[in-house]
């Protein structure tokens, strides 16, 4: 007897349509063999760590699949045998979100799709296999690309975020010697190779740090804004970096049965996906865009006292 067997790692949404249509390709492959008899079993596992056993499909999509007895996995078992057989002959299994040992971390487990195919003809059952993979593939949901632009996001945002209290940190001391660039240029000028200052160009050199000490633009309210500036961007940070986790944990299910209450739940799901990335990429584009323009206008008039 020949056996078949296939894994997906992939995340999938099965609805009422899709899953009509595996069974419907089950049962016409099973018709190939004359003179047996089909019979269907549904093994519904719940939250709760209960499960049900049922004998077809209208009672697997009458079940509420509410919030309490959410169903977390659909084993699909069809079988053909003559009446003279001791056991089935010809059997098709497929295992939505079936429990797979996961290699990253021991002990910890990931949800797949499997398929399984048992049969004594074995050209049978590798075009099973091929035409219920065909149906089986069209439930995958592609979820790589925005899993992977979320992981750059957060790494990004976090790094972001550090950097400004590390800045913080570093631009808490004076810098030179209370002195502008204009100021500097000056210094320079009496600073010539073999030449000491004198009394008068000492006192001009106090003067001037004594009087961006005493100016609007003095070193308190510098390190005041070198205080404040750092929180005020770690605030849209942290709540960029808020809304990607969120993301990440509520609006990207894995493992999707569209019947019952479930429907309202992923519908909810949009809506907070469609919600969130927006508010990331708002408070991204306008950040991005107020830090720009804030530079450019401290750099204006610095250029320009």
């Amino acid at each position: 007897m020949k056996q078949v067997y296939k894994q997906y790692d992939q995340a999938f949404l099965l609805e009422p349509t899709k899953l009509g249509r595996i069974v419907d390709t089950i049962h016409q492959r099973l018709a190939d063999h004359a003179d047996t008899t089909t019979h269907d079993a549904f093994e519904v596992f719940l939250t709760g760590n209960r499960s049900e056993e049922l004998t077809s499909l209208e009672e697997v999509l009458a079940l509420d699949n509410s919030r309490r007895q959410r169903i977390t996995r659909l084993l699909i078992s069809c079988t053909a045998a003559t009446s003279s057989a001791p056991r089935p002959e010809h059997e098709v299994q497929v295992d939505f979100a079936v429990p797979k040992p996961s290699g990253s971390r021991p002990g910890s487990t990931t949800r797949v799709v499997a398929i399984g195919v048992r049969s004594d003809a074995s050209g049978w059952a590798s075009r099973t296999l091929s035409e219920v993979e065909e149906q089986i593939e069209r439930t995958w949901l592609s979820r790589g690309r925005p899993l992977v632009i979320l992981c750059l996001l957060f790494f990004a945002g976090l790094i972001l975020l550090i950097s400004q209290f590390v800045s913080l940190r570093a631009g808490a001391r004076p810098e030179y010697m209370w002195l502008t660039d204009h100021d500097i240029e000056r210094v320079q000028v009496l600073l010539l190779p073999n030449h000491t200052l004198t009394d008068e160009e000492m006192r001009e050199v106090v003067t001037m740090q004594l009087r961006n000490v005493a100016g609007p633009q003095g070193p308190a309210r510098q390190q005041s804004d070198q205080v404040q500036r750092p929180f005020l961007l770690a605030l849209p940070l942290v709540v960029i970096l808020g809304c990607i986790v969120m993301l990440f944990v509520t609006s990207y299910p894995s493992a999707v049965f569209l019947w019952g209450d479930e429907i309202q739940r992923y519908n909810n799901a949009l809506q907070r996906r469609k919600v969130l990335w927006g508010v990331v990429i708002g408070i991204t584009v306008i950040g991005l865009s107020s830090k720009f323009l804030f530079e450019w206008i401290s750099v204006w008039f610095q250029r320009h006292p």
